[in-house]
């Protein structure tokens, strides 16, 4: 990781650490964290992905924010929304932006009204859409920035994020102009900054589980003394190395590698979630099911975040296409044509 990139870590981790410790996570409750919101956004972390940062830069932020376990939409507002209306060549409204992660059921119907355009229809499990002030999303190539309507059918995931449907009627747009960017792109970065996420919740969930490890005893000694407990660590641990690696690779993938290398960290990250929350819950024992515990806080963020952008069975479809396609004699030329400076 360059100079610039740990200082851009250790920003995000002292944020999170001084403001958004246990006690203010419990005193927010279900509510959204507006000061902690205000204080990113006064230190340009909001808008990142608009102001020219790299991929490197977004996973860094989206790491941080899994890592933290934090209620925001940083991911949605900087990486993704922040980095279509920059790549359109448009600005950011003020306030809040989420992005609409581009569900099946999505219906958007975008006419002109006089100067402007009108937009009626629904969006699908829009991540904190109650909270924002705007959400952008792409309609049949074009892109499109609304006001988040009075119509919101709260849903959550299952770490209780907010997952809203947005009912539109003639709403008058903010911005709608030709996509610089695809819905397939989109995609491929929310798969990428998701599974950068989950590996920052992995290894908070690996932090947790070897800090009781080394306190709980049991038949006088700490649990992390017996053979079966520590291979649970020891496979809590690969797993969380292959997901942040996965991550790196997609990050210092060429634009030709680019959609092999998103498949290949959000199917890995799906695969290694699954391993983790398993056995962090059973060196937890019960504990770690209970309100009182962080480990839920991260589990259950993995178990939610596996589902998004593409499961790792769903991912793990165009993977196969790709090396089939390519032929025996091609597997390795493709696998190491990822690897660049990771």
């Amino acid at each position: 990781m360059s100079d610039e990139l740990q200082l851009l870590d250790e920003t995000l981790a002292a944020i999170f650490a001084r403001h958004f410790d246990r006690s203010a996570r419990i005193a927010v409750g279900r509510d959204f964290p507006h000061e902690l919101w205000t204080l990113l956004d006064k230190a340009g972390l909001t808008t990142l992905g608009g102001d020219g940062a790299e991929l490197a830069e977004l996973v860094v932020l989206a790491r941080a924010v899994g890592r933290a376990a934090a209620p925001v939409p940083l991911v949605e507002t900087a990486g993704l929304a922040a980095w279509l209306v920059g790549a359109a060549e448009e600005t950011l409204p003020e306030g809040i932006t989420t992005c609409a992660v581009g569900h099946a059921d999505d219906d958007l119907r975008v006419v002109r009204s006089g100067d402007g355009w009108a937009v009626s229809g629904t969006l699908h499990r829009v991540p904190w859409g109650r909270d924002s002030g705007h959400v952008a999303a792409l309609v049949d190539g074009v892109l499109v920035v609304l006001p988040v309507p009075q119509d919101v059918r709260h849903g959550v995931n299952l770490a209780g994020e907010p997952r809203d449907t947005l009912e539109f009627h003639g709403v008058a747009a903010h911005t709608v102009v030709d996509g610089a960017v695809g819905p397939d792109a989109l995609r491929e970065r929310g798969a990428v900054l998701r599974a950068a996420s989950m590996a920052g919740a992995m290894e908070s969930a690996l932090e947790l589980s070897l800090a009781y490890a080394g306190e709980r005893e049991q038949f006088g000694k700490t649990i992390s003394s017996f053979q079966a407990v520590q291979q649970h660590l020891v496979a809590i641990a690969e797993e969380a190395l292959c997901a942040g690696m996965a991550v790196r690779l997609a990050v210092a993938a060429s634009p030709e590698q680019a959609g092999f290398a998103a498949a290949a960290a959000k199917n890995t990250a799906g695969c290694a979630a699954a391993v983790v929350t398993k056995r962090a819950h059973q060196v937890h024992g019960a504990i770690g099911v209970t309100d009182e515990h962080a480990l839920p806080w991260f589990t259950k963020r993995l178990w939610a975040w596996q589902d998004e952008f593409g499961t790792a069975r769903e991912w793990a479809a165009p993977l196969g296409r790709g090396v089939i396609a390519d032929g025996g004699a091609g597997l390795w030329p493709r696998l190491s044509a990822s690897v660049g400076d990771a």
